[in-house]
This record gives C-alpha cells, structure tokens and sequence, in this order.
C-alpha cells in the first residue's frame, strides 16, 4: 500500500469515527510493535500533538528491557515526550487473582488514564488493527456471545481511540517497509497455547486460503454488526425509564414481552449495569412476582414491582434514624433532604402540598424521631375518621413499589405515634381543628 494511501485512509477512517477532532492531543501506547510504531508515525506525520507511553511488564526479561530501548531511542529520534513505566506485572496478578493478560491490561491502562489527567492528553491511540478486530470477534464467537461480542473492537472506547481497525497486518508492515521504519517482534506472539495467537497463526490463515478476501469482507461485516448493535442498544435505552428523584429508573414489563426475543432484549440492557444472562432469564421467570430482587457485581440491585423492573445503584448504608429537637429549626436527613420546622399564627393557610404539613402543635412531643418504616408499623391516616391502619396496606392502596418504600420517611411523635408519613400523609391525630391555638408547619425539601 502506498504511503500516502494509508495516511488518507486513516484520516477518512478517523473523520468517520469522529475519533481526532481537532484541538486533540494523542497519547500514543508504543509497545514498540510494527502496529504502534506505524500508528505513531502516521500521527507525527499528520501533524497530530502527541506523546508516546511505553509499559514495561517486565516478562519478558532482557527483551522487555531492549523494548524499553528501543521506544526510547525512538523517541529522541522522533523528538517527542516520552513517558515510561515498569510494572511488577507477575506480583499484581497474584495479588488480585487475574491472569498475567489481564493484569497487564488494567495496569496499563490506568496509567494512561493518569497520564492524561496530569498532562492534558485527550486521547489514548491503541494499535489495533483489522487482523486483531476479526481476531477478537472469532474468540468471542467460539465462546458463545451477543451482536456487542460479535462487533469486535470498537473504534473507541472513553478515552482510547483505534484509527488503524481499517487496516490488515500486511498493510502496516507494507507501510512499515516503505518507510524503512524498524520494529520489535515479541516473541511469545509465536506461542500458539495462547488462544489468541493460536487463531491468529493456525486459523486466519486457513480462512485467508479459502477465501481471499476474507479480512475485508469480515471487516465489512463487523463494521454492520457495530451499527446494527448500536441502533439496537439505542432502541433498548429508550425502554428504561429516566431517573426518579430517589434515582430509581423502572423498565415496564409489558414493553420487553412485546419483543420478538425479551429475554436476550433485557440482558442486553441490563448488561451493562453487571447483570448476566442467568439473572436476567431469571429476572423473565419472576417478572409477575413483586418483591423478587437481584444484586449484581457492579453495585446495582434490580427489583420486581407494579408491572415493571425498577432499577437502581445501591449506596453505602447509612443511619437512618435522627432526633429532632423543639429546638432545631432545619435538619438535614441521612438522604441528603432537608426538613424545616416553624411555628405560624393560627389561622394560616395550609398548603396543598404533600411535602408539607401542618399539625396541632400543642400534640407534638419532642424530641421527634425521624426514621424508615419497619414492617408492623400502623398509623390513623388523615381522612380515615381515627381508624388505625397497617403502614404496608396504606402503602399497597397507594401502589408502592418495593423500592419506593423502601425510601419512605416517617416522622414519629415522642409519644411513640406516627406523625406525619412524609410526602405523603398526616396522621389524624395531629391535624388542625377549630381548638388548635398554636401551628407548627413542617416542609419537607427533597434533594
């Protein structure tokens, strides 16, 4: 391939991809491979700002260190920034129970996320190529995936761009040579137990020989996947409900069954929350049982309600309980909430407000305990002529989900009565009558 040719192709391939708008300033990962080094020196030559960042896992013993050397002359010759790290890759991996390959990966990237923060960079340009694109969709399919695992490398993720997927191997080393650029080959890349290997050298080549264009027509149909798995995962978003107040998001039911497939239609939803498919066939079995609930790996909690799904991120626990003393005239809750408490002339409008309520402040007894409700708990709801009734029937009349009362404040006289259920409901005992001579107004100001 021509020089220009591939220098044009990355520049069309990047337009595409949005993937360098203008202002951006490239941190390039150089492992010193013929793959970074061409991506690098198609960069330098566009004109791009850039940096180069050489991760040393010291694996390999000396031919890790004459990597090191290698990047560095490199960059003196190139005269751009140098950044370099080693890294007890082995002792990492043991210590967080991950494979070498993994723990080189999280190493890595980490570091080029700090570089960024420190000095600027907005991008993280990766190597990565067609070849390596197809690789990764064939591993993926051979171990059972979805349209996400089938699309291969995406051309960005966050930070970290990839403007060589367009490309085979055999371009950039054609590009390689044609500009007499040196390079280093690692080794262990021809140790075929490696599984990623074992496809790249036993049996790409054996699809190249039965169909010659087998990675451009591959790319091709990757390239369709990314779309057709994108304008899925759009069409999915819009079945998940914005954030409430309380940041709880609900998925109605209803919507999923309508779906030629629902059950791989809510875990490819709920995937990236860390919910796995078993949960989620699971989540389709238990879809009519209210209270059923599933917690996944990355801190989220899913729970069965009225006809919907109701997602959110658990948080550290917290107190949960505080006093209010005749005293306090603001508190701030646990949820970050605030309650206000001010006495006003009698005679004064009451708010048709449910986060507001105004009582017969000669019944209040300090201090008053605001906390969640427990199951058992009974009040004499306003309008109900006296009669007392269980908290979690009031909250069934008034079609609570779990989640939601879960969220539910109650603020209890000291006499042990419940007050006021906040944003929801005075207890009749407190309300105002024509023998009420003092006014104690109580706002509820939720975050």
């Amino acid at each position: 391939m021509h020089a220009m040719e591939l220098l044009e192709r990355l520049e069309a391939f990047s337009r595409q991809h949005r993937l360098l708008p203008e202002g951006s300033r490239v941190l390039v990962a150089l492992s010193g491979g013929v793959d970074s080094v061409v991506l690098a020196h198609l960069l330098l030559r566009r004109g791009q700002p850039l940096a180069l960042a050489h991760a040393n896992f010291q694996l390999r013993g000396q031919e890790s260190d004459e990597d090191e050397r290698f990047v560095r002359a490199l960059s003196e010759a190139w005269q751009l920034p140098l950044y370099v790290e080693r890294f007890e890759t082995l002792g990492y991996a043991e210590a967080h129970g991950l494979s070498v390959q993994m723990a080189a990966r999280q190493l890595r990237y980490a570091w080029f996320e700090a570089l960024c923060d420190k000095h600027g960079w907005t991008h993280i340009a990766t190597g990565h190529q067609l070849n390596d694109s197809v690789e990764t969709a064939l591993f993926h399919f051979a171990r059972g995936t979805g349209l996400s695992g089938m699309s291969g490398i995406p051309p960005q993720n966050g930070r970290v761009v990839r403007p060589l997927l367009f490309a085979t191997r055999a371009d950039i080393e054609a590009y390689a040579r044609a500009q007499q650029l040196a390079w280093r080959e690692d080794s262990s890349n021809a140790e075929t137990h490696y599984t990623r290997n074992a496809l790249r050298l036993r049996v790409l080549p054996q699809l190249e020989a039965i169909f010659p264009d087998f990675l451009r027509n591959a790319g091709k149909t990757l390239s369709h996947l990314r779309a057709a798995d994108a304008n899925s995962q759009h069409l999915l978003r819009q079945l998940l409900g914005a954030p409430n107040t309380d940041g709880v998001r609900a998925v109605l039911v209803s919507a999923i069954e309508a779906l030629p497939a629902p059950s791989d239609a809510l875990f490819d939803l709920l995937q990236p929350y860390g919910f796995t498919p078993e949960q989620t066939q699971e989540m389709m079995v238990r879809r009519h049982t209210p209270g059923a609930e599933w917690h996944s790996e990355k801190g989220f909690r899913l729970v069965v309600g009225r006809g919907a799904w109701l997602l959110v991120e658990q948080t550290a626990p917290q107190e949960e309980t505080m006093r209010i003393y005749d005293d306090d005239l603001m508190v701030r809750l646990p949820d970050g909430s605030q309650l206000f408490l001010m006495e006003i002339p009698t005679g004064s409008p009451i708010p048709d407000d449910p986060t507001c309520a105004v009582v017969d402040a000669a019944l209040v007894r300090f201090p008053l305990l605001l906390r969640r409700w427990r199951p058992g708990d009974v009040f004499q709801p306003l309008g109900m002529g006296g009669k007392s009734q269980k908290l979690q029937d009031f909250f069934t009349n008034q079609k609570l989900s779990v989640v939601d009362k879960e969220r539910v404040w109650l603020l209890e006289n000291g006499d042990g009565q419940i007050l006021w259920v906040m944003g929801m409901r005075l207890a009749e005992p407190f309300k105002v009558t024509d023998r009420t001579f003092k006014l104690l107004k109580l706002t509820w100001l939720k975050r």
